[in-house]
């Protein structure tokens, strides 16, 4: 449901119809798995599902262990997880409302809540967070019940049940990824908006850097870059990479949020205004020459500050500017 590319050696190939469980053993490779719905149990080369994954509200039993919830984009900000939910992003209603959430977190710092719980995983994971410009790896083949394939749950068709592998991948290269979606939305118009907000892996990072805060230390913690800025950066400047660690806020005190390990650093706060210059502008003499008006020292103070903050966090293995 993510399409996140390698998160796997293979192919997920996802079966509707067990009639074609066959054909998706030919198409797999070292590494693949097959998902099949009302798959043989008793077949150790396919893993078996129950229920259904494109019905908002209903639940998936995977192997006959992992238990899967599936809900529409708008309706999580009204329900509790109880357990491991997909936030699939299928009508054009659910993407308004991601870009719409998306926005008032960059412009205000609320986040909708169920999407910072460990329970939350969100669909099109792999569109949203540009993992390449194209899927030359078919990372998803779904198999639908009268044997169209397509390059995802709710992609482009691609070929037919009986096509080379050859042939579906010669396919599915051309594609932009957002592709993943065209049979259920307008893609296009997905495309757009997505350009428009260059910064949503970095919203999606600080989705995930919510699920490192105890639930009783998120009232009044804040997230510098939403809705925060200690460097006097505009909402049109640009957010860090990714990859990039996080400035958490709380009581006028700052924290430091290693979202690779967990590691948490206390700051203080002309550190802090350094490291949110540093991972913005991801240049030291840029971040110099901001930090030396926000925290009002001279340049060669303010290069002094930047280049020991930089230097102490590469000791503890910690990279400002996150990786490219």
């Amino acid at each position: 449901m993510t399409g996140i590319p390698g998160r796997i050696t293979g192919h997920v190939v996802f079966v509707e119809n067990d009639a074609h469980t066959g054909y998706a053993k030919d198409l797999a490779v070292e590494g693949s798995i097959i998902l099949v719905v009302d798959g043989d149990a008793d077949d150790a080369g396919i893993v078996t599902v129950k229920g259904r994954f494109d019905e908002s509200g209903g639940e998936l039993l995977v192997d006959g262990t992992l238990s899967l919830e599936v809900q529409d984009y708008v309706a999580i900000p009204f329900i509790n997880l109880v357990g491991v939910t997909i936030v699939r992003l299928t009508s054009q209603d659910d993407w308004h409302a991601f870009f719409s959430d998306a926005d008032e977190a960059r412009r205000s710092g609320h986040f909708v809540r169920q999407l910072t719980e460990v329970n939350a995983v969100l669909g099109e994971r792999g569109l949203l967070a540009g993992h390449g410009s194209l899927d030359r790896s078919l990372a998803r083949i779904h198999i639908t019940a009268d044997g169209t394939i397509l390059n995802g749950a709710y992609g482009t068709v691609i070929g037919w049940v009986g096509d080379a592998l050859h042939d579906l991948r010669m396919k599915a290269v051309p594609l932009r990824p957002e592709s993943s979606v065209a049979s259920v939305t307008d893609a296009a118009r997905i495309r757009a908006a997505l350009n428009d907000r260059p910064w949503i892996p970095r919203y999606l990072a600080a989705l995930d850097a919510w699920k490192f805060i105890a639930r009783e230390q998120r009232e009044g913690t804040r997230l510098v870059g939403f809705g925060l800025s200690l460097a006097g950066a505009a909402g049109s400047h640009s957010l860090p990479l990714p990859d990039a660690p996080f400035i958490l806020e709380s009581n006028g005190e700052y924290k430091l949020l290693d979202i690779h390990t967990g590691r948490l650093f206390r700051l203080g706060a002309a550190a802090a205004t350094v490291v949110e210059a540093v991972s913005n502008l991801r240049d030291i003499e840029a971040a110099a020459t901001v930090s030396a008006a926000a925290l009002r020292v001279s340049p060669e103070a303010a290069n002094a500050s930047v280049q020991s903050v930089v230097a102490r966090f590469d000791e503890l293995g910690i990279n400002l500017l996150g990786t490219a």
